[in-house]
């Protein structure tokens, strides 16, 4: 007699049925379990429950399969409106990813050359990136539909940033940042966070130059990406999510993509529900003059181990 239930006797349609109610880890879990769970778990029905409606015109270029548009999505943003946002799929769970560009955001004094200068960087995803030339106000804010975004689930969101050789003005001191609702002040969550390295706040600070120069070349490197979720054809880059999840969550902390995030905050995409979330980082207190920040945009994705 047999000591349990034969899964081979069930059909490919049954099994992929069973693994579409699951979620794309356990999918690619549950494929090295036998030739026949494999060719369910790889079929089109079942990430074809894994993927938002909107996603098969997302993607330019042919795909062979379901699955391979599902990783095409997690490894490589696609722009959209424009090319003034990104969106992406978070690996392990499929929930949707917005980065809103430097453009799609208000940014105080933005298009005054004089405190700000817009450049094309190779290693952006957008076309052209915001770089801070002199301010001692500075105000950028950001707003999404929380529509775009996958409900039920809690987000978080980052400002990606990059520093010049001449940043300064942030070493010591805090920004406000801030994340919540439109219509919902009462429940806006602020905090203080540093833009600067957790080891620059306990150097010393370098006085403001008065000048800076408008264009400069800014450099970077490359982390190496542990593989996280196996899939056999995936052939793409590294995803946007941070390098580590350690060290002090007031300080930036470096993404995989050669840039560096610090959260703004939280939030909770209900079921059924629509609306405005925005986003905030500001400095206007100290006074002091700032320089050197290049900001590619603001990235909203789901809170990662929180629904």
């Amino acid at each position: 007699g047999r000591d349990g239930p034969d899964f081979s006797e069930l059909p490919e349609g049954c099994i992929a049925s069973v693994v579409s109610f699951t979620s794309p880890a356990d999918a690619c879990r549950l494929a090295p379990v036998s030739s026949l769970f494999k060719s369910a778990c790889d079929s089109d029905a079942v990430w074809a429950s894994f993927l938002p409606p909107e996603c098969r015109q997302m993607v330019p270029r042919r795909v062979s399969s379901l699955k391979e548009l599902y990783f095409s999505l997690c490894d490589d943003p696609v722009l959209v409106d424009d090319g003034k946002m990104s969106f992406s799929l978070e690996r392990h769970s499929g929930k949707k990813c917005i980065m809103l560009s430097a453009r799609a955001l208000s940014i105080t004094w933005g298009d005054t050359p004089r405190y700000w200068s817009w450049n094309p960087m190779p290693d952006s995803r957008f076309s052209e990136v915001a770089e801070l030339i002199n301010v001692c106000w500075l105000e950028i804010r950001g707003r999404i539909s929380s529509r775009m975004l996958s409900p039920g689930t809690r987000y978080a969101a980052y400002l990606v940033f990059k520093s010049t050789p001449t940043f300064y003005g942030f070493d010591f001191q805090s920004v406000e940042v801030g994340v919540g609702f439109v219509d919902d002040e009462a429940g806006k969550r602020e905090r203080s966070v540093y833009l600067s390295g957790e080891n620059n706040t306990r150097g010393r600070q370098t006085m403001p130059r008065l000048t800076v120069p408008r264009f400069r070349r800014i450099g970077f490197r490359f982390l190496p990406m542990p593989f996280e979720l196996v899939d056999d054809n995936r052939d793409g880059g590294p995803p946007p999510a941070p390098a580590s999840a350690e060290g002090n969550e007031n300080h930036p902390k470096e993404r995989r993509d050669g840039w560096s995030e610090i959260e703004l905050g939280e939030f909770l995409t209900k079921d059924g529900e629509d609306g405005e979330v925005e986003m905030s980082v500001m400095e206007t207190k100290g006074g002091n003059w700032k320089a050197g920040l290049v900001v590619e945009g603001i990235e909203i994705r789901p809170k990662e181990g929180k629904e």
